[in-house]
């Protein structure tokens, strides 16, 4: 018990707490919590014209969520060899470090933030240019 506790501050949200909120905020969305850990799974639409997303969230607090686009398969932009954005392993990279806390509310700040990247990603792939601001993930062009 006393590592849970130093696992989780007063302040920071449980994946219980995350659960609840995101399945208020985000109904259609299905969310499993089990052994502190949380993944949801839901379809985003960044907007009216744009294709739905299936995506995935997983959070292992105190770490970042990890999130990934399960469909449709990201495509490059011509003339690109890599996606913008987005970390070795393939989670999208939507915040720079330390602009999300375990203390905020993943439905108020990482589904938006999922929305913005895969807007900016439709954008990219018309155009070439990522417009979404940040920089990449490690350093990388």
């Amino acid at each position: 018990m006393a590592r849970n506790k130093a696992r989780f501050s007063s302040r920071c949200l449980t994946p219980a707490q995350q659960s609840y909120f995101l399945t208020r905020t985000f109904p259609g969305f299905s969310v499993f919590t089990a052994r502190n850990r949380l993944r949801c799974t839901g379809v985003l639409r960044p907007t009216p014209i744009s294709d739905a997303y299936t995506v995935q969230l997983e959070y292992d607090p105190p770490a970042r969520p990890r999130v990934c686009v399960l469909r449709p398969e990201l495509r490059l932009a011509e003339g690109k060899t890599k996606l913008p954005h987005v970390f070795a392993e393939g989670d999208l990279c939507l915040h720079l470090r330390g602009e999300w806390r375990p203390d905020q509310k993943i439905s108020e700040f990482i589904i938006p933030w999922i929305s913005f990247w895969l807007y900016f990603y439709e954008v990219w792939l018309e155009t070439g240019e990522w417009l979404g601001g940040g920089h990449e993930p490690n350093g990388a062009k």
